[in-house]
């Protein structure tokens, strides 16, 4: 018998942050949409994203404040909320994104009987985590995956872990998808943006992400630091709560000449064309989609040994893994790209290569076979 798409459902969509919506979920939402949906979400208000997914997207935006613990004070309140929404909405169905929306909108699929899809952008657990936090995290998913329709992961080590618990079927999909045709009419000369950004001749290393522990800058700058005698520019694009830590450390170092802090630029996919190296030493991922679109745009990789880095990169291929506190290794495997011209392009080829698999139009493919599955 042949499979059905989902069509004429209601849906709640349920996220963390307006952010996490507006930069990755809305080629899914739209799929959704097209299929003769209704689709409306959940969110926390962090900025303009907000405002604009209704103006400019036409979408219906609740906002609920989550918080990204789960264990924080305020959970309770934000679940009477949801469940006070689907009340007066009667959603048929509840898809939900990250740990804190995962936890809720499985816990009101449950209480109403409403089927529920997760996408597990990386689960809260992993290799290397305190044995506390993966113990208490790891009980919560399994028990809420008995109440769970369809468990979405992005990784070996999540899509294995997830297989051995009661959700009704478990799938694994190539991230979350990088559309590179919005950036099409966006894009500037690698020439041009190096002017712009007032770059000469310097080795540029570039990363993206959030102010916070998870993405491990302690690291990042003390390899920067290893790196202070050579003509290098290390240019961080992001925002987050750890600003002034990061500054602190920066100038404790004496690497004020080296680092560029740019802030939240909507034109990261011009910063990172404008560089030689892409690099991440995060603590804890899923599958970052900010190293898939640096492998598109044919940068060599330099990353942790973590869940989700080291299923995308391939060591000694399209970049190195190290350790994620290793700053010793980092610096010497960044060193040996700045010096041989030949390993940096061979890289720079397999970056692309393997960059194909991840983009929108393949991970769309997938989950509208998924979808099928409800």
């Amino acid at each position: 018998m042949k499979k059905k798409m989902i069509t004429n459902k209601k849906i709640m969509v349920i996220a963390t942050t307006d952010n996490m919506i507006w930069q990755f979920l809305l080629p899914h939402i739209k799929d959704l949409q097209s299929m003769g949906n209704t689709v409306e979400c959940v969110c926390a208000k962090t900025g303009f994203w907000f405002d604009e997914l209704q103006t400019k997207f036409g979408l219906t935006c609740h906002e609920i404040p989550f918080q990204r613990n789960p264990f924080n004070f305020k959970t309770f309140k934000h679940y009477k909320a949801l469940k006070k929404l689907q009340k007066e909405q009667k959603y048929d169905l509840i898809y939900c994104q990250q740990a804190v929306g995962s936890v809720m909108g499985r816990l009101i699929a449950k209480k109403f009987k409403i089927p529920c899809i997760y996408t597990a952008h990386g689960f809260s657990f992993c290799e290397g985590s305190s044995k506390l936090k993966n113990f208490v995290y790891k009980t919560i998913e399994k028990f809420l995956a008995k109440y769970t329709t369809i468990l979405i992961t992005m990784n070996d080590y999540d899509y294995n872990t997830a297989k051995k618990w009661k959700a009704k079927k478990v799938f694994k999909i190539d991230g979350i998808g990088y559309d590179k045709s919005k950036y099409d009419n966006e894009q500037i000369s690698k020439v041009q943006m190096r002017k712009n950004l007032g770059l000469k001749d310097e080795f540029t290393i570039v990363t993206c992400a959030e102010y916070i522990k998870r993405k491990n800058y302690d690291t990042m700058l003390k390899t920067i630091a290893k790196l202070k005698d050579e003509d290098i520019k290390f240019l961080v694009c992001g925002t987050g709560k750890d600003k002034q830590l990061i500054e602190n450390q920066i100038k404790e170092l004496g690497i004020e000449d080296k680092v560029e802090l740019l802030g939240y630029r909507k034109d990261v996919n011009n910063i990172m064309n404008a560089s030689d190296l892409f690099f991440l030493p995060s603590l804890q991922e899923g599958l970052t989609l900010s190293i898939i679109e640096a492998m598109n745009l044919g940068l060599p990789i330099v990353t942790s040994n973590v869940r989700g880095n080291k299923d995308l990169v391939e060591n000694g291929e399209n970049g190195f893994v190290c350790e994620k506190y290793d700053y010793e290794a980092f610096s010497k495997v960044i060193k040996s790209i700045m010096s041989d011209s030949n390993l940096a392009k061979q890289m720079s080829n397999r970056s692309k290569e393997l960059a194909k698999k991840y983009s929108i139009e393949n991970v769309r493919k997938e989950l509208n076979e998924i979808y099928k599955e409800i």
